[in-house]
């Protein structure tokens, strides 16, 4: 099954890059849960969206590019690179993205963020 998850989370990504939210929304669970590293818990698949508004109106610029995917079982760890420049300060900003899917019969149930590629790949039962 995780090479079925890999391929819905790349599908997502793909999806994010070009702002479909549609798409992000097929593959998600309604139920969906967010941990985000700026704002904590999202419950909900619009809650989800409403954050990537915000951060799609927040960046000019921007390009998110994965660099790493590994699926284990029902979870997927996700390393990517994002550059972009602030729509407000205009201030250019590149460093990396570590998050963890949860996936269940082709949908994500959750989506968890890190700020250190340690963390992520021990919560998606990785090594480094």
């Amino acid at each position: 099954m995780s090479a079925e998850n890999v391929e819905v989370v790349r599908e997502i990504w793909d999806a994010y890059s070009r702002g479909d939210f549609d798409q992000i929304r097929a593959h998600s669970d309604p139920a969906v849960v967010m941990i985000t590293v700026e704002e904590g818990p999202l419950y909900g698949i619009e809650a989800v969206r409403k954050n990537q508004e915000r951060w799609w109106e927040a960046w000019e610029n921007s390009e998110t590019t994965l660099e790493e995917v590994i699926g284990v079982g029902d979870r997927v760890f996700v390393m990517a690179r994002f550059r972009g420049r602030g729509r407000a300060s205009g201030a250019e900003v590149e460093g990396r993205h570590f998050e963890v899917y949860t996936l269940r019969n082709g949908k994500v149930l959750r989506v968890d963020e890190y700020a250190d590629r340690a963390d992520a790949l021990e919560a998606a039962g990785l090594r480094e």
